[in-house]
């Protein structure tokens, strides 16, 4: 966020989740936090806390992470074995 404070999303198969606080602006962590990763995100984001997640991000990182989400569900279902979705997971992230 703008003031520094770190949010994380984290979604579930049903385009619901949670949002958290990962940092504050000082650049401490709240309790439970031990390790933190900062990703830039390519786009300014104003937070209100009464908008869904879904609808604030942009519609080419909606389809990446409903790709990641996908590429879980089957591994998850039995569709793709541990070493499938690993490769399935690395190529689209990083292919």
């Amino acid at each position: 966020m703008d003031d520094g404070t770190g949010l994380c999303h984290i979604s579930d198969l049903n385009d619901e989740g949670r949002t958290i606080v990962v940092s504050y602006p000082d650049g401490t962590m709240p309790d439970g936090i031990n390790d933190l990763t900062l990703i830039n995100v390519p786009f300014s984001v104003d937070y209100d806390s009464n908008t869904s997640i879904e609808n604030i991000l942009s519609p080419e990182v909606r389809e990446r992470m409903s790709k990641t989400n996908l590429i879980l569900e089957e591994y998850e279902t039995g569709m793709l074995d541990e070493r499938e979705a690993g490769e399935a997971l690395f190529n689209h992230l990083f292919g």
